[in-house]
């Protein structure tokens, strides 16, 4: 296990990938939230990296974040609940399914913790988010945890390696549990995609950038994002940097943002607007490939060849408006959203769209 100190530019692990599409996401804390009687003050807490753990509670964590890690390439779904705290264990069924996907991913796979914190909250209390902010070691550069709410107690935040054919991330939220650590949330994802990791997508993205090319320079920024950031209540002095780079290439279609109340319009080739209310960087399961996905809004049609063939004329249209996005996506994987009902969703190859 290395030191906190950590060895690449980024500054919260080696690049690795995740999404929450291939995030395969997470187990939130949503459930943990539970367990308090109130939402907790922002107060009152505190952080320490595993280079100023004392050293059987370094190994305490470590060999509990990898005993849970073991468990989990097993598919041992009965063993991992039992090892869950309450929050979890109360509703385990979409931590058994995330058990079953993760350890089809990493079965010949070797394991091993990387980065430990432990997150002191056992006095913090009131109506605010709780926060954690996490020095590093002979650096300047920082990691921060926020959470919108959190039981008092204390946790730990565990980093385990899975190195193999198919390189995981597992990262684990621990809870003390008297002298035991429990499993309070799970989040796992691919450490690389298309054979690249998250560093190597952030120097694409530069590349691009500098070559104004901003809607591929946006997307290698949010494949960046996805593959470093190892949870979503993560930050650090490194994804800020990441972040401002990607808002200074922001293209200026993107300026109010891209969801269903600001969408981008754009007209196809028979002069029929088409609303595309997200488009986003995406991976295939087995992490083997970079795809775009987009969504856009539309109304049911009986007829699944011509829904199919609606789907193509909208992936065609944005590509044709942003001939940038091409570059380096094997395909995109494109949703017609219809109100009331399942997307209408489809993957087409880029070498098919015309």
């Amino acid at each position: 296990m290395r030191d906190d100190q950590l060895q690449d530019e980024y500054g919260i692990g080696r690049g690795r990938m995740t999404r929450a599409r291939a995030m395969t996401a997470a187990i939130t804390l949503a459930a943990i939230a539970t367990l308090a009687g109130s939402v907790l003050e922002a107060t009152a807490q505190t952080c320490t990296t595993q280079a100023k753990m004392a050293d059987d509670v370094r190994s305490s964590l470590a060999d509990q974040a990898l005993a849970i890690a073991l468990d989990i390439k097993a598919n041992n779904g009965a063993k991992v609940q039992g090892e869950s705290a309450p929050a979890l264990t109360g509703n385990f069924a979409p931590t058994a399914f995330l058990l079953r996907t993760t350890s089809e991913r990493i079965a010949a796979d070797s394991l091993a913790v990387s980065q430990l914190y432990l997150l002191d909250a056992s006095k913090v209390s009131g109506t605010a988010e709780v926060d954690f902010s996490c020095p590093l070691t002979a650096t300047t550069s920082e990691t921060d945890f926020t959470f919108g709410t959190l039981p008092a107690g204390t946790y730990a935040f565990a980093m385990v390696e899975a190195t193999g054919p198919r390189p995981w991330l597992l990262s684990l939220l621990l809870q003390q549990d008297g002298s035991a650590w429990k499993l309070a949330g799970l989040y796992t994802h691919a450490r690389m995609v298309g054979g690249r990791d998250g560093l190597s997508y952030w120097t694409a993205a530069r590349e691009a950038a500098k070559a104004k090319q901003s809607w591929r320079a946006w997307l290698l920024y949010a494949e960046a994002d996805a593959l470093l950031a190892p949870a979503p209540f993560i930050d650090s002095t490194h994804l800020d940097k990441l972040r401002s780079e990607q808002r200074e290439a922001l293209p200026p279609e993107l300026g109010d943002g891209l969801n269903a109340q600001t969408p981008l319009v754009l007209k196809d080739a028979k002069g029929e607007s088409i609303a595309y209310t997200a488009v986003a960087p995406d991976s295939s399961d087995d992490g083997s490939k970079l795809r775009l996905a987009v969504h856009y809004r539309a109304t049911p049609l009986a007829d699944p060849a011509a829904a199919g063939a609606r789907n193509l004329d909208a992936a065609r249209t944005l590509l044709d408006a942003h001939k940038d996005l091409r570059t380096g996506v094997d395909s995109v994987f494109v949703f017609a959203d219809l109100e009331g009902q399942a997307p209408f969703a489809t993957e087409i190859p880029m070498s098919q769209i015309p």
